[in-house]
C-alpha cells in the first residue's frame, strides 16, 4: 500500500473531510482515542495539512510578509507558529513555518493549498515594496505526494526514540530533524502533550505508520481520527476555526496577540491589527466553569451578571480529565479575567452558578513526564512524577 488512505480504508477507519481533504475522523471509540492522547500515545493521519514550499534567495521576504510572527528569528531546522491575517487584521488561519537551507515549508491545517498559493501569489504583487529581487519558487508538495502523520501523548517521545534513536528526545519545541527515511520530524502540538509531526512522501509515511503500530503495542498506542480534537481543543485552547469563526476572528478578542509580532516589518493586516490592539476590545474569550452540579452546557447559553447579559458560551464540553463541564465564553472585557465568581449561565436545564477560569483548563500529564527520569515500559523507572512505581 503506497497511500495512507488505503491503509485507513483497509482498517475500516471512519473518514471525514477536513481542510478539503479526506482523512480519518475516528478509528475506534471517541473516548478511547481521547484517553490515548491524554495518558499514552495516539497516532493520527494529519494529511489534511497543506504543505507549500517557498524556495529562493528572497523567500524570506515573501514568507515573512504573510506571517504575523517574525520569521527572521528562525534558522535551518527550526519552525515557528504564526497567524495569517486578513487585511482588516482578523484571523484568516494559522500556519507553521519551517526553515530549511534553501527556503521554507509552510504548513496549515485550516488554510487549503489553493488558498495558501493564492495568498503567496497575491503577496508577490508587492515584490518591489518587499525588496524581492528574485521571485521565489512556490510549490505545492501535493506534486510529490507528501503527507503528515502525528504521534501525540505523554509517551510519544519514548515511542519515537525507539524508531529514530535518542536524538529525538532532545529535540526542542518547534524544531525538526531530518531522518534517514526521507522525512522531517517536527516537534510541535496544540494540545499540551508531547507531539511530533512526521512530514514527507506518503510512501515513507505508510512504512513509518506500520512501524509505529508495531513499536507502540507495549505503550497502549491507539490509532485515531481528528474528532477527538473537538474536546482537547477546549481543554487546551488556541485558534480553531471550528470553535471561533461564528463568534470572532479578532485576535485581541481571542486573546491571541501573543501570536502577532507588532514590531516586525510589514505583514498582511499589520496596520489594521495594530488599531485593533490599541482599541479597547468590547469582549474577550475566557474560560468559565460551573461551581454547582450541572447537567448540561451548550454553545450560545447566555451568561448573566447582576441581572445583565454580559456574554455567551462559545463551546462547552464534559471534560473526561476533569469529570466536569468546562466552557469557553465570549464576555464583556471588564469581566474577562480568571477566578471571578458571581456569574450565572442560563442553560436548557436551568440557571447554573459559574466562575471564570484561566486556560488551559487542565494540567497535562506530559508536564509530569521527564524523558530523562521516566518511562512507560522500563520497570526500573517511574512512569511520571506522581507515580510511585520504580
Amino acid at each position: 500500500m503506497s497511500s495512507l488512505s488505503s491503509v485507513h480504508l483497509k482498517n475500516n477507519a471512519r473518514m471525514g473531510v477536513y481542510n478539503n481533504r479526506s482523512v480519518p475522523s475516528s478509528y475506534c471509540d471517541f473516548l478511547e482515542e481521547y484517553k490515548a492522547v491524554r495518558e499514552n500515545v495516539l497516532l493520527v493521519d494529519y494529511s489534511h495539512m497543506s504543505i507549500i514550499s517557498v524556495v529562493g534567495d528572497d523567500a524570506w521576504a515573501l514568507v515573512n510578509y504573510i506571517a504575523s510572527a517574525d520569521v527572521s528569528i528562525i534558522r535551518d531546522e527550526q519552525g515557528i507558529y504564526s497567524l495569517v491575517l486578513n487585511d482588516d487584521g482578523t484571523v484568516r488561519g494559522d500556519i507553521y513555518t519551517l526553515c530549511t537551507s534553501e527556503g521554507y515549508y509552510i504548513l496549515s491545517e485550516n488554510l487549503s493549498t489553493q488558498t495558501l498559493m493564492e495568498i503567496l501569489q497575491q503577496s508577490l504583487e508587492k515584490a518591489d515594496e518587499l525588496d524581492i529581487q528574485e521571485i521565489p519558487k512556490i510549490k505545492s508538495m501535493d506534486v510529490d505526494d507528501w503527507g503528515v502523520i502525528m504521534l501525540e501523548g505523554p509517551y510519544a517521545w519514548e515511542v519515537m526514540a525507539e524508531v529514530y534513536g535518542f536524538d529525538v528526545i532532545g529535540l526542542p519545541y518547534y524544531e525538526y530533524m531530518n531522518t534517514d527515511d526521507g522525512l522531517m520530524v517536527f516537534r510541535c502540538g496544540k494540545h499540551g502533550e508531547f507531539a511530533y509531526k512526521m512530514i514527507g512522501p506518503q510512501c515513507a509515511l505508510v512504512e513509518l505508520w506500520h512501524k509505529l503500530l508495531g513499536v507502540g503495542v507495549k505503550y497502549c498506542l491507539k490509532t485515531g481520527g481528528l474528532d477527538y480534537q473537538a474536546m482537547v481543543r477546549v481543554e487546551n485552547t488556541g485558534w480553531d476555526e471550528n470553535l471561533y469563526a461564528n463568534y470572532s476572528r479578532n485576535p485581541v478578542e481571542l486573546q491571541m496577540q501573543w501570536a502577532v509580532q507588532y514590531d516586525k516589518d510589514d505583514f498582511i493586516g499589520k496596520s489594521a491589527v495594530e488599531k485593533l490592539s490599541l482599541a479597547k476590545a468590547e469582549r474577550k474569550v475566557v474560560g468559565i466553569i460551573p461551581i454547582v452540579e450541572c447537567s448540561c452546557l451548550n454553545s450560545n447559553d447566555k451568561i448573566i451578571l447582576n441581572g445583565q447579559e454580559i456574554g455567551l458560551v462559545v463551546k462547552a464540553i464534559l471534560s473526561p480529565a476533569l469529570q466536569s463541564y468546562i466552557a469557553l465564553a465570549m464576555i464583556d472585557s471588564d469581566f474577562a479575567l480568571s477566578d471571578i465568581q458571581g456569574f450565572t449561565i442560563q442553560t436548557a436545564a436551568g440557571d447554573v452558578a459559574a466562575k471564570t477560569q484561566s486556560v488551559p483548563f487542565i494540567y497535562n500529564l506530559s508536564l509530569l513526564v521527564n524523558p530523562t527520569a521516566h518511562s512507560f515500559v522500563d520497570p526500573s523507572k517511574a512512569k511520571n512524577a506522581l507515580s510511585q512505581e520504580n
